[in-house]
């Protein structure tokens, strides 16, 4: 049929694209090796993953040709020149008014002088981790790999047993960009967190851009909760629309742990994130909600994998897309009940709206259920502003546009409500309603 990708057509695509694999691969393996951590044994084995996996491949992925030649088909290099590359009055202006613990990243580099004097009961290590981090969940992501390779300086975050957090842990990543048609900067932004028993916590992630020049961001995040432990996560991606993002969080949860963890993606040309939790001991609770809302030609790509692994244990996610323009979002999310896992109670909403004619929306919900007496669904819409709540507020002297704004933020504010943080929200919310203000 015409206009349909023929085999041939892909065949020849994927050659080229594997010559820009191999071309990548070049580039970044000069990056690792001349960087401290490739004399680390846990980086070397992950840059050994790197060079196992490679790159894309045009068959079962994602992304089309032109998105994974403008990721392969770029020179990247790392900033060493971050002393003094930010100053307090530009972080006052990117930093959320947050009474917490802060601890500041630019490009990947921790600058003690700018963060929190005492980080409370939190014991926060950036040197000689001899630790080993917890392996990952799903482990075929390359850019996994390229992340535990690459960033500079893991952080380690340790929460004794016993301890209810009255303030928040406030990490904020500032990454650079280069106004340069032939580099790119990449930073990479790596933390585990150690959550002891019996704890309350709340851990803020906020990503942001200092200039609006591209760059490639890279971020792992990997938790240990303790039993009958309270944590709160909250992760913002608001980066500059040049940006490309890869974003993985794991999550391991044992008896009786509550988690709440919400993601807002806003503003990235092209963003992959994933969340992997294991509910591993009985008992244990998981919110799980996302918002994200791309624009433009900006794709944006969210993954769920959920473990549930003991019995008793309960999970609900809420997924919320608003798509506009020519922007294309996918979502696919997967629940598995392992057999050990009866009195199971899953649920998975992936909600989606479409503002724009030629946006699009590819969902795909997964339910893998290995025994009996377990309560799990799944369910996703596609559509449109819906005709009669429009018809509704017009009838009601409200103009049409201002219907339309009054509907969408209405669909959108049942994620934003779910944030435990009012100075969080609002801030969200105001990024919101400037981002719609066109539709």
């Amino acid at each position: 049929m015409v206009g349909l990708l023929t085999n041939n057509k892909k065949i020849k695509d994927n050659d080229k694209i594997t010559i820009l694999n191999q071309k990548a691969l070049r580039n970044l393996s000069n990056i690792f090796y001349n960087s401290k951590r490739a004399h680390e044994k846990q980086a070397q084995k992950y840059w050994k993953q790197v060079e196992k996996n490679g790159f894309f491949s045009l068959f079962n992925k994602d992304y089309d040709y032109e998105s994974i030649k403008k990721i392969l088909d770029t020179k990247y290099q790392i900033n060493n020149n971050y002393f003094n590359m930010i100053t307090l009055e530009q972080l006052k202006k990117l930093a959320i008014p947050i009474d917490g613990w802060k601890i500041i990243l630019f490009d990947g580099y921790f600058l003690p002088n700018l963060n929190s004097n005492n980080f409370g009961p939190y014991k926060i290590q950036t040197t000689n981790i001899s630790i080993e981090f917890p392996t990952p969940i799903i482990n075929d992501e390359i850019f996994l790999y390229l992340i535990e390779s690459l960033a500079i300086k893991p952080i380690l975050i340790k929460l004794p047993s016993n301890n209810e957090t009255k303030k928040p842990l406030y990490i904020l990543n500032i990454t650079s960009g280069i106004n340069n048609n032939i580099l790119m900067n990449t930073s990479h932004y790596r933390y585990h967190l150690d959550i002891g028993s019996n704890c309350k916590s709340q851990v803020i992630e906020h990503f942001i851009s200092i200039d609006n020049n591209p760059h490639l961001t890279g971020s792992r995040l990997t938790v240990n909760i303790g039993k009958n432990s309270k944590f709160n996560h909250i992760k913002l991606i608001l980066e500059n629309n040049q940006s490309k993002h890869f974003s993985y969080n794991d999550i391991l949860a044992e008896e009786n742990s509550e988690i709440i963890s919400s993601g807002i993606f806003i503003g990235s040309m092209l963003l992959n994130h994933n969340d992997n939790i294991k509910l591993n001991g009985s008992g244990s609770k998981l919110i799980l909600n996302s918002l994200s809302l791309p624009k433009n030609m900006e794709i944006i790509n969210i993954k769920t994998y959920l473990e549930h692994n003991q019995s008793f244990c309960k999970s609900n996610q809420l997924h919320k897309i608003i798509a506009q323009d020519k922007s294309k979002a996918i979502f696919n999310g997967i629940i598995k009940v392992a057999i050990k896992a009866f009195k199971t109670d899953g649920k998975m909403t992936n909600n989606n709206l479409l503002l724009g004619k030629q946006a699009e929306i590819n969902i795909k919900p997964q339910l893998e259920i290995y025994t009996n007496d377990v309560k799990c669904s799944h369910g996703a819409t596609v559509g449109k502003i819906n005709y009669e709540q429009l018809f509704y507020l017009c009838s009601r002297g409200i103009y049409i546009n201002d219907a339309k704004y009054i509907i969408i933020i209405a669909f959108a504010s049942e994620i934003i409500e779910i944030i435990d943080n009012k100075n969080i929200s609002n801030y969200v919310m105001d990024i919101i309603q400037q981002r719609l203000m066109d539709v």
